[in-house]
């Protein structure tokens, strides 16, 4: 039984803040393990992130456990996840959280 497989999830941020911000998310798996990752929408994106030196742009250089979703909500927040899990890549996508 493969044990590495989502349990179930917690936002960990009022989703209110997507436009501004990242939602950050706890992952749970059946094998005890909690998870973290932070879902952000291109407007969330737009938003934060260092400045380029000399220029108006940010830039972020990105990391595997950043999921960029065009709407964040609850329910879209568990498709993504889900959909990681079936296709093997959640492990990938979240990192151990203490």
């Amino acid at each position: 039984m493969n044990t590495n497989k989502l349990k179930s999830f917690t936002i960990d941020d009022d989703l209110s803040i997507a436009s501004r911000g990242a939602i950050e998310v706890t992952v749970s798996m059946e094998n005890g393990e909690r998870r973290w990752c932070f879902f952000f929408t291109p407007e969330g994106l737009s938003r934060c992130g260092d400045m380029v030196d000399g220029s108006a742009v940010r830039v972020h250089p990105g990391v595997a456990h950043m999921i960029v979703v065009s709407r964040i909500d609850e329910g879209i927040i568990e498709k993504v996840l889900c959909a990681l899990d079936v296709s093997g890549a959640l492990l990938e996508h979240t990192i151990p959280r203490g």
